[in-house]
């Protein structure tokens, strides 16, 4: 919930999911335009969202977040956010990904 009021703050509408498989059913490749997942989710892991997500959408923005080393392979061109994290954090993170896929375009 945090996650979600920090990138609502930043004029972003958030789209949450409580398990990867909620993730995926609510991932929409013109409606989601930068993915900030924890690693360790019910089910489904954060490492494997990611890549599904950027099978879809390529030039995907994405967050990956976690209490725990990383365990796992992170995609190119992404950010790994180790917690706890201060919310200035996030949020630079976020602007940083979002103003990489600005200057992509």
């Amino acid at each position: 919930m945090v996650l979600a009021e920090c990138v609502a703050g930043l004029g972003l509408e958030p789209v949450e999911a409580s398990n990867g498989e909620e993730a995926l059913d609510a991932f929409s490749p013109t409606g989601i335009d930068l993915l900030i997942t924890d690693i360790r989710l019910g089910g489904i892991s954060g490492w494997q969202v990611a890549e599904m997500a950027r099978a879809l959408k390529p030039d995907l923005p994405i967050i990956y977040i976690s209490g725990f080393p990383s365990g796992g392979e992170k995609l190119p061109d992404t950010i790994y956010l180790p917690k706890p994290f201060r919310p200035h954090q996030l949020e630079d993170a976020v602007r940083s990904c979002l103003d990489s896929l600005k200057d992509a375009a």
